[in-house]
């Protein structure tokens, strides 16, 4: 797959959805880990690792998706629409607090944007795109 003018890409819905998909995996996670890990510092600390790993995992993986973004049929490529390093991967949901720490200017990118990218997209130069491309 190619980025060109004829390239689908997700919408703000379809990132919004797989987020909170994803989210919600997170919040089981969050509560099993509640019951094992009782210092607050620990907890966060391990928690922003897992979310970390899990979205480098499984954007730098043969899904190239999370689950939200599998479940949405959407993925996430590179800037010559292939598959992310692990380390693009990383970098990517690492910029994603970036546009948290902006009051979320750089998610309103993706509603207003032509190729649909967020802050993170640009700087780690990746598009997310409906699967059927």
């Amino acid at each position: 797959m190619n980025i060109s003018s004829q390239t689908k890409y997700a919408t703000f819905p379809q990132r919004l959805f797989a987020f909170n998909i994803d989210f919600l995996v997170f919040l089981v996670t969050a509560v099993l880990l509640s019951f094992l890990i009782k210092d607050d510092y620990w907890f966060w600390g391990i928690l922003f690792s897992l979310v970390c790993v899990y979205h480098a995992a499984f954007e730098s993986s043969g899904w190239q998706a999370t689950f939200g973004k599998k479940y949405a049929n959407i993925l996430v490529v590179n800037e010559l629409g292939r598959r992310l390093t692990f380390f693009q991967a990383l970098l990517r949901i690492i910029t994603k607090y970036l546009s948290l720490l902006l009051f979320f200017g750089g998610f309103f990118m993706i509603y207003f944007r032509k190729d649909r990218r967020g802050l993170h997209d640009v700087l780690v130069k990746t598009y997310v795109v409906n699967r059927s491309n």
